[in-house]
């Protein structure tokens, strides 16, 4: 009997033993698998458009250098300021390649009576700044009159074709030494800084030589910039001078900055670029998801506008996906791989009417 007990005891404790041993394994594999998938994250970029990247060796030594240099040199104490999206240097998606030259020609602009210029006294003010998406249409098919008569509101276009956000690369800070039309001259022009004869020609000069349009009561600051810019081969951010009108992210954010001053109360809607296609001649290069000028391909720019949007809090249009326009619908809505289709601006002013109206009901509730 005792022979029974203590054969029944060795065998519970051997139980036991294996019991905890299994644990014990299963723990330390846990742990393992939880070391594998740290290791994992931390060698890998999660881009702006979402892919992900895994790290070159010399990318994460000079980040661990980095963190080492950082960790010496902050008092104790000290907290870190995170490094916002658009100062990171962007990880290129693909190889840069030589300049590919883009054929394309911007529309002739047609201008009929239902261009406004005169003040009516309508309850919403729009103002809309950019360039041959908003300016070459302004006889009644275009996107600021098409998006004005659903809002029922008083609008100006002071679009510019051809033009970009960013001033010309040997341009400095002076606006008075400017000579191009970008985005920052219109917006010193409404500022006074600059006078309206900078813009003999124009439309958009014409309605800045109009003394009874009082830019103070603009209920929506409309923006749309980008896409020559990316033609251009203008820079997408400054990391050392958020504010550098050469670059598109500067150009936005001064512009806001400044136009903000002019009318306190108005609402900003920032205007990605549209999808495009580009062509040399008759032979299709690529579109706007693949082609790169050097700075990134035009969805970038896209991504760029978004970031802006959230870091300045101004409602965002993304044109570029929103709209309806890829691909396989670029036969209908787009002209010459750029430009829009009558039937393109009329999704492009439907859309933003909704955001208004949208954001109108808001505010009155």
């Amino acid at each position: 009997m005792k022979k029974r007990q203590s054969k029944r005891q060795i065998a519970i404790i051997l139980a036991v033993v294996l019991a905890f041993a299994m644990l014990a394994g299963c723990s330390r594999k846990q742990v393992l698998i939880e070391e594998e998938e740290e290791a994992l994250r931390e060698n890998v970029i999660i881009t702006e458009t979402g892919e992900v990247i895994e790290k070159q060796e010399d990318q994460m030594e000079e980040e661990n250098l980095q963190a080492l240099e950082e960790s010496t040199q902050k008092p104790e104490g000290e907290e870190l300021q995170e490094q916002s999206e658009e100062t990171k240097a962007p990880t290129p998606t693909v190889e840069i390649t030589e300049k590919l030259e883009i054929s394309y020609q911007e529309p002739e602009q047609v201008i009929s009576e239902e261009d406004q210029i005169e003040p009516t006294g309508s309850d919403l003010q729009l103002v809309f700044l950019g360039d041959s998406i908003f300016d070459s249409a302004r006889d009644g098919t275009g996107i600021p009159y098409l998006t004005a008569v659903q809002c029922e509101a008083d609008v100006f276009n002071l679009a510019i074709g051809g033009t970009c956000a960013t001033l010309e690369k040997d341009e400095n800070r002076d606006p008075t030494t400017w000579s191009s039309w970008n985005l920052p001259i219109v917006v010193n022009a409404l500022m006074g800084n600059v006078p309206a004869e900078h813009f003999a020609g124009l439309r958009a000069g014409e309605i800045l030589a109009n003394p009874d349009i009082d830019y103070s009561n603009t209920d929506y600051f409309i923006i749309e910039y980008g896409t020559n810019d990316f033609l251009s081969g203008k820079d997408r951010s400054d990391q050392g001078d958020h504010f550098n009108l050469n670059s598109y992210a500067g150009a936005l954010r001064y512009a806001i900055a400044n136009l903000s001053n002019i009318a306190p109360d108005a609402t900003f809607i920032l205007c990605s670029p549209c999808y495009a296609q580009f062509y040399n001649g008759d032979w299709m290069i690529g579109d706007g998801n693949v082609v790169n000028n050097g700075y990134g391909t035009l969805f970038d720019y896209k991504g760029t506008c978004n970031y802006i949007a959230k870091e300045q809090n101004t409602l965002f249009l993304n044109a570029y996906e929103d709209l309806g326009i890829d691909g396989y619908t670029a036969d209908e809505y787009l002209e010459d791989g750029i430009h829009l289709t009558e039937a393109g601006r009329q999704l492009y002013a439907d859309a933003l009417a909704k955001m208004i109206l949208k954001y109108e009901e808001t505010k009155n509730n």
